[in-house]
């Protein structure tokens, strides 16, 4: 069954929410329409799809102020199975009440959300780009290479902070590095990026989108 909302603050909410049951669990989409470029933001583990400081609206918004491209941002509820395909066909059906013909998507998402779309994307040919943020690497370590591997998409692109509790096994991937898939380095940034969430915000405007980073002093490589 879906529950619409209309928004009332651009700057809180997002256009409308549809909430779904999947696998006996609500997920709640959040969607700001625009054009048939599709913004897929996955949260983390327990994640709503607004985020901490509702960081995933702000994102969304300055998305689709600066390129117009649509968002869809989905929660990531514990005890949820996330079925990766069941979230694409929400799109491939959203794509279609919305007459976007010949849509792309491009991923964004954060820790297991980040991991999600590095073991699914391969799958999809539909899904050209990716930005996933601190992603635990200690985890699923052969479904991760597998989907690294398996990517044939534009670009797949891997961030850690410095201090994020995965950052020293980046070593282990080195190898993998091409045109295709990249590893950006944060410096001083946690799993959460405690203390520096406008980063978080810029990034995928940066990566996905080759925007200007304007966070003074973010040192990212």
């Amino acid at each position: 069954m879906e529950n619409y909302q209309a928004a009332s603050d651009l700057e809180t909410h997002f256009d409308r929410t549809v909430s779904l049951s999947q696998n006996g669990k609500e997920i709640e989409y959040g969607i700001i329409d625009g054009n048939n470029t599709i913004v897929f933001i996955k949260a983390g583990l327990e994640g709503s799809c607004y985020g901490y400081e509702n960081k995933y609206v702000r994102i969304g918004r300055a998305l689709n102020e600066k390129h117009g491209c649509s968002i869809i941002a989905s929660s990531n509820p514990l005890g949820y199975k996330t079925d990766f395909a069941a979230e694409m066909d929400f799109i491939k059906d959203y794509a279609k009440k919305q007459n976007l013909d010949d849509y792309q998507v491009y991923f964004f998402g954060h820790s297991n959300g980040a991991a999600l779309g590095i073991i699914n994307a391969y799958q999809f040919a539909e899904i050209k780009k990716l930005v996933c943020i601190n992603a635990p690497l200690m985890i699923n370590l052969h479904l991760l290479l597998r989907g690294i591997k398996g990517f044939s998409g534009e670009k797949m692109t891997l961030v850690y902070g410095s201090n994020d509790a995965s950052f020293d096994m980046l070593k282990l991937y080195s190898e993998l590095e091409s045109d295709k898939i990249d590893f950006v380095r944060i410096h001083g940034a946690d799993h959460n990026f405690t203390g520096c969430l406008d980063l978080f915000i810029e990034l995928p405007g940066v990566l996905l989108f080759g925007d200007e980073l304007t966070c003074e002093g973010a040192k990212v490589r």
